[in-house]
């Protein structure tokens, strides 16, 4: 079951990392320059609209049916993307892998707390952190290589190792789902959620800061009814208390949702402020991005050890502080030109993921009703990944309102980066406030 669990995760990690060097060349030789975003923003689209669809499909067609599938779809993507003569094939490409991606991690997740005691869940994310850190490492380099080597359509097909290994493991295994009454297919409440998105989105691929800002505006509004209608106009999308500030669940869906924007906001941009900045080499500039995931690796590993309920959660209410310090970090780097800042923002922000992201997770997860478990634990990488959306499109509203790129190319970079870092910053700080009312169920030990 470990296995089935990290292959989807693997797959989901090392498709992120791989394709980043193939699609640059991609846009140069087939066109499609003016898309270059909506191979991302469509991405996260395809993979909300997987997420929050996963628990209703997995109880109507069981877990490794719809596994399965999703490798199908996945695959059909990286084909689709493979065989381009024109951009758009790869944009669509990329939706139907957002799709599907969406369905695998949000089906691997459901799976822990049915599978695994509550001792053992921590160690679970320690394990998927581990995972998600090799294949940063190897994830740009294989896509570096192929596209170097072959072509950038080689890098596409990358990622096959991890589809055929969760098509194995899915078949292999033969996973546990709880005793919960069947998840009905909401359809009003993902319509409200992708039309959210869908708007969100748009603030990502325009250079308008008028229009980014309205689209931020008008996306996160759009989730308002999508929370209030939730059971009204449907069926229940959402457990009780999602988003509810007096709940550890509902502050568990907020941290979850702050740590990914924050992070997303400070990322974005990370690799190009570095080459400009430092003049590295691009290898040099991956290897310091891959600091923070090899960071949160350890950490999380070292963490995993610490059994005592209190001492895990005294850990993972810092967790944000080592992310707030880690951004004010990163700012004053590119303000200064200091490497060693550079780096220790980049341990500090992997060490407070590796010291929180799990413990959130499993709190969040055993706060929700035993008939609603299965659900909440599908949706916590929604929940992520609209923050990751939500923080690239705050990040594109910050570079166009500074003029980042164009102080980039006139060495004057700093204060754009405190603009965009202190921001992060900001995100960090509220995210730990949020975080002090998450509690991790007392157990032994």
């Amino acid at each position: 079951m470990l296995g089935l669990i990290s292959a989807g995760i693997g797959l989901h990690a090392f498709n992120q990392f791989a394709i980043v060097a193939a699609l640059p060349p991609a846009a140069d030789e087939i066109g499609g320059t003016g898309w270059f975003s909506w191979a991302y923003t469509l991405y996260f689209l395809g993979s909300i609209a997987g997420g929050t669809g996963a628990a209703a499909l997995r109880d109507r067609l069981g877990a490794r049916v719809v596994l399965l599938l999703s490798t199908l779809v996945f695959a059909a993507g990286g084909l689709l993307a493979f065989a381009a003569p024109a951009f758009g094939w790869i944009v669509a490409g990329r939706l139907l892998q957002g799709i599907a991606d969406g369905l695998i991690v949000a089906i691997c997740y459901s799976l822990i707390p049915a599978n695994f005691s509550s001792a053992l869940i921590g160690k679970v994310f320690a394990v998927e952190a581990i995972v998600w850190a090799v294949a940063a490492l190897a994830g740009p380099l294989a896509g570096g290589l192929l596209t170097e080597a072959f072509s950038w359509r080689a890098a596409f097909l990358s990622v096959s190792p991890f589809v055929l290994l969760l098509a194995v493991f899915a078949v292999a295994a033969k996973p546990r789902v709880t005793e919960a009454a069947p998840v009905p297919l909401s359809l009003p409440t993902i319509g409200l959620c992708l039309a959210a998105s869908f708007v969100l989105s748009l603030s990502s691929v325009t250079t308008e800061g008028i229009v980014q800002a309205v689209a931020i505006g008008a996306g996160a509004g759009l989730f308002l009814p999508a929370l209030k209608l939730d059971g009204r106009i449907g069926p229940k999308l959402f457990p009780a208390g999602a988003f509810g500030l007096g709940s550890v669940l509902g502050r568990g869906f907020w941290v979850l949702l702050l740590m990914s924007a924050s992070h997303s906001v400070g990322s974005v941009y990370l690799a190009l402020m570095i080459r400009s900045v430092f003049d590295f080499r691009p290898a040099v500039v991956g290897y310091i991005v891959v600091i923070m995931a090899l960071t949160w690796s350890v950490v999380a590993v070292l963490a995993s050890r610490v059994s005592a309920a209190v001492r895990r959660e005294r850990w993972m209410q810092g967790g944000p502080l080592f992310q707030f310090v880690g951004f004010l970090c990163l700012g004053a780097a590119f303000a200064t030109g200091s490497m060693t800042l550079l780096l220790a923002g980049q341990v500090a922000i992997g060490t407070g993921f590796g010291l929180a992201w799990a413990n959130v997770n499993q709190a969040a997860m055993e706060a929700a009703d035993r008939a609603e478990r299965d659900l909440t634990s599908a949706l916590l990488p929604t929940v992520s990944t609209a923050g990751y959306a939500i923080g690239a499109g705050i990040s594109g509203m910050i570079a166009t309102a500074t003029g980042l790129v164009e102080a980039l190319g006139r060495d004057a970079g700093g204060g754009p980066a405190l603009w965009l870092y202190g921001t992060a910053a900001a995100g960090a700080l509220a995210t730990f406030l949020l975080g002090l009312g998450v509690r991790l169920r007392q157990q032994e030990g």
